[in-house]
């Protein structure tokens, strides 16, 4: 029986490229670059600036550790906005990858549920998307996937400690309508991205664990035999996002860090940047060379002057997609540029909302400008500082450092001290809000303007504290 496709995101409209106001909201949409948008909206700018090669760096790793016959184990972590997702579509849509690999990919955050999720979840999520990737893989070669029965079989036998009301086939043939088949991968995933995390000690028995990694494991060799010819490549999206809590993250790759090293799978998943500072080779299971940044686009330069090709970079990306010369005055740019601090998602939330505040001005003022504006970006820039310097606090229930103790690290990092340098608690939580960046080269860490604002507002009465640059400007 063919199993229909588990309902994904929606198919969104592709980018256009902006010729006026009103077509700056399609044209900067901070969702990654999809295939059909690549050739036209890509640009090699940033990787020109922050460190190029990287792409290619795991492209050939992976296609090398294929070779030798082992299993490639790698992670990909950068700051929010670096255009991770981005080039990990790149590197899916290279033709080396596409001969070599069927593509496993999940989602932390779509498919699965980012506050409570275990590593059982996870190793349900690969099978069930490992059943409906091969299924795609043979499609696309106009072949049906016989072995999915097989698999499916299997896996109900697996799931049933973890989802008893999942057990009898006939009864979720009944109760859904249709083919026990085709709804038991369905009520599957929609119960692991509902419920999150069954009961603890059910989750954290060894022995159930084991046999769902064992059932995984022999679905690998159904599907090894199925396709010689390929081998079997997850991608985990999502899991360096702040909704997720730390605690699953070292449940998932550390404290159960061997039930994925252990697999027959190549693996390559995006975590946080503190996550992946904190850990060495023996407790997460990833390998050090296998470990790929994405840095930081830098707007300053560390003596706190302008950057002025990584705003270059950043111009000839926004270049692609919108007519920026005659929509943006020059000044009104440069704020937008400074503000960023680099981050593309912050970059495009930004332009989006002054775009829309020089509509209105223009609405009620016909006389004035139809463009953006100084005071349009001003007005943006400063409620974004008002939502970062509010970001910078804590929840009901989080335990961090002291907001002494970060602003301390801010400001040397700001003076380029080089104990600032030396990670510890207070520069893993800055990393996380992204008031502190990390660009390639010298290993260097800067201070997002941002954050260089909020600096001189805490320290304003402080005579020992001198401001050098790098801010917004937004005042003398």
């Amino acid at each position: 029986m063919m199993i229909p496709e588990w309902p994904a995101r929606l198919k969104r409209p592709l980018v256009e490229r902006a010729a006026d106001l009103a077509g700056l909201p399609r044209a900067f949409r901070p969702e990654p670059l999809i295939a059909e948008e690549m050739k036209e909206f890509y640009s090699e700018s940033l990787d020109k600036r922050r460190g190029p090669y990287q792409r290619r760096a795991i492209r050939d790793a992976l296609v090398e550790t294929a070779e030798q016959g082992f299993f490639f184990k790698g992670v990909v972590y950068g700051n929010r906005g670096t255009g991770k997702s981005t080039e990990i579509n790149r590197l899916l849509a290279d033709p080396a990858i596409g001969r070599r690999f069927v593509v496993i990919r999940l989602d932390a955050l779509e498919e699965l549920n980012p506050q409570t999720f275990s590593v059982a979840d996870v190793l349900m999520l690969v099978f069930a998307n490992l059943i409906e990737g091969c299924r795609k893989h043979c499609e696309k070669r106009r072949e049906a996937f016989h072995e999915a029965d097989i698999m499916i079989n299997d896996l109900q036998q697996v799931i049933a400690p973890f989802f008893p009301e999942l057990q009898d086939r006939e009864q979720v043939g009944r109760t859904t309508g249709g083919g026990a088949e085709v709804n038991l991968l369905a009520m599957l995933k929609a119960s692991i991205r509902v419920e999150g995390q069954r009961k603890t000690d059910v989750v954290a028995r060894r022995e159930t664990l084991t046999e769902l990694k064992a059932a995984l494991e022999r679905q690998i060799s159904v599907v090894k035999e199925r396709l010689p010819d390929y081998e079997l490549l997850v991608v985990g999206e999502n899991f360096d996002k702040e909704a997720i809590p730390q605690a699953l993250l070292e449940d998932t790759f550390v404290k159960y860090a061997g039930l994925l090293r252990d697999l027959r799978l190549h693996m390559l998943f995006m975590l946080p940047v503190p996550f992946v500072y904190a850990y060495g080779d023996d407790l997460i299971a990833f390998r050090r060379e296998d470990r790929v940044a994405i840095y930081d686009v830098p707007v300053y330069t560390a003596e706190h002057k302008k950057d002025e090709a990584g705003c270059g970079a950043l111009i000839e990306l926004l270049e692609k997609r919108a007519g920026i010369r005659e929509i943006f005055a020059h000044d009104a740019l440069e704020l937008l540029l400074r503000a960023s601090g680099g981050d593309l998602y912050r970059l495009f939330a930004m332009i989006v909302k002054s775009g829309r505040m020089a509509q209105y001005r223009h609405e009620d003022d016909p006389t004035s400008e139809r463009r953006v504006l100084l005071g349009d970006v001003q007005t943006t820039v400063r409620e974004q500082l008002g939502i970062f310097r509010n970001e910078l606090g804590s929840g009901p229930n989080e335990e961090k450092p002291t907001w002494d103790e970060q602003l301390q690290k801010l400001r040397a990092i700001y003076e380029d001290d080089p104990a600032a340098k030396v990670p510890n608690p207070p520069l893993y939580r800055l990393l996380r809000k992204r008031a502190v960046l990390y660009f390639n080269g010298t290993g260097r860490y800067g201070v997002h303007p941002m954050a260089v604002e909020i600096l001189r507002e805490q320290l304003a009465k402080d005579t020992t504290f001198q401001y050098r640059g790098g801010g917004l400007d937004l005042r003398p």
